[in-house]
């Protein structure tokens, strides 16, 4: 599809929207301009306050005076924020083009684009994009997207754009928009800045909720991405909201390849307060790489905030502590590998007798490792006849000899 074509298709779908304000943002109200400061005054006061060395205090009063704003004045703004642009404060930046662009997003846009300092110029035009479609102008904003030729700033204001387009609260709108920009660039900063702008305007049940709208068959990649995203970011806020989404994605059958990677970090976002409660929502999950990585990063994680509350959990949980001779499961071999990885450094002639008990693999080489590097930094005789009656191969042998002599190197630094 053509690029003026794509753009009158977003319009149109949105048009009942744009019938009715419930969604559409409060306007800005700025003063009578016969009651505000002359050009020349405002000049002469914003200059005066960007030379305030201490943030809260300039922000402070930047924030009353562009508060005067008016379409006669904000020229002396203008002149007196450039003066200062060597110093490149992104917060003054910012304080003064959202408010500019609520007064005259198109005045503001023009100026910018005359700005010889690429960096500022690029972050200037960023700001102005997402701030014009967050009032609730959004097909202006998109309209005013449509007029640009240079290739770099249409790619540069994409994200902004649909940023801007999910700030102002119209998730769906915002939605369409991105799946457009991603299937003719295929890029991540669209989807990023989607669910960006949606969580901060509705919050992460809201987020959710949009990315529940998508099929991951269907959409393909960008539905994909989408929901990636959503897991991630609305994670970081309501942990056990996301996990949920997941487990409603996965119910019927085990993760696609698509989306079995998320498992880790969301595991890692519920384990942030609650280890125990982290584990329990791991446990049930099929077997698989991303599960034992999230296990055992869960367990080492517990241990080395309170090595204590972890081990009982492990001995409440499993059987490795009854049997001293019994054989691992993969699962309780995982937990307990993340159990050694603290355990050797506080302890290492106890993690030694855990560490041996492991299954065979890279896991169970690394903790071997991990003991006799520790052992050795305090006790490296009896570490050395540790790690002589190993049964392993050559190779793997040499492997945890050199982990020990590292530890005897490091004591005597």
């Amino acid at each position: 599809m053509v690029r003026s074509n794509w753009w009158i298709t977003a319009g149109a779908a949105l048009v009942a929207f744009y019938l009715g304000t419930a969604l559409r943002p409060d306007r800005v109200a700025f003063p009578d301009p016969d009651e505000a400061r002359t050009s020349d005054e405002l000049e002469a006061d914003v200059a005066r306050a960007l030379s305030e060395p201490r943030a809260f205090a300039r922000a402070s009063s930047l924030i009353r005076l562009f508060e005067g704003l008016t379409k006669e004045n904000v020229a002396g703004a203008a002149r007196a924020v450039s003066a200062r642009a060597g110093e490149n404060d992104p917060v003054d930046l910012q304080m003064f083009l959202s408010a500019w662009a609520h007064l005259d997003p198109a005045a503001a846009m023009g100026e910018v684009q005359s700005w010889p300092i690429r960096s500022r110029r690029e972050a200037g035009l960023r700001i102005v994009m997402r701030e014009w479609a967050a009032s609730g102008d959004t097909l202006a904003a998109g309209n005013f997207y449509e007029t640009l030729t240079d290739a770099g700033q249409r790619d540069l204001l994409a994200g902004p754009l649909v940023r801007g387009w999910a700030l102002s609260g119209d998730g769906p709108g915002a939605l369409g928009l991105a799946s457009r920009f991603f299937e003719t660039q295929a890029r991540q900063d669209v989807v990023d800045s989607l669910v960006q702008g949606f969580l901060h305007a509705r919050g992460p049940d809201a987020a959710i909720e949009l990315a529940h709208t998508l099929d991951p068959d269907a959409g393909g990649e960008f539905a994909q991405r989408v929901i990636r995203t959503t897991l991630d970011l609305a994670g970081r806020e309501d942990p056990e909201a996301a996990a949920a989404y997941y487990d409603a994605l996965v119910a019927t059958a085990p993760p696609e390849p698509w989306l079995a990677p998320t498992l880790v970090p969301l595991a890692g976002l519920i384990r942030n307060t609650n280890p125990e409660a982290a584990l329990e929502w791991l446990l049930p999950k099929a077997e698989g790489p991303e599960r034992s990585r999230a296990l055992m990063e869960t367990m080492g994680t517990w241990a080395k905030r309170d090595f204590d509350a972890a081990w009982q959990w492990f001995e409440r949980n499993g059987e490795a502590t009854k049997d001293p001779k019994a054989t691992l499961s993969p699962t309780e071999s995982t937990l307990l590998a993340g159990l050694v990885r603290r355990l050797a450094r506080i302890r290492p002639p106890e993690a030694a007798t855990w560490a041996v008990r492991l299954r065979p693999g890279p896991d169970r080489i690394e903790m071997l490792r991990r003991v006799a590097y520790f052992w050795s930094a305090t006790d490296s005789a009896r570490a050395d006849e540790w790690i002589a009656t190993l049964e392993l191969r050559p190779d793997d042998l040499d492997s945890i000899r050199e982990a020990a002599t590292w530890g005897r190197s490091n004591v005597a630094r």
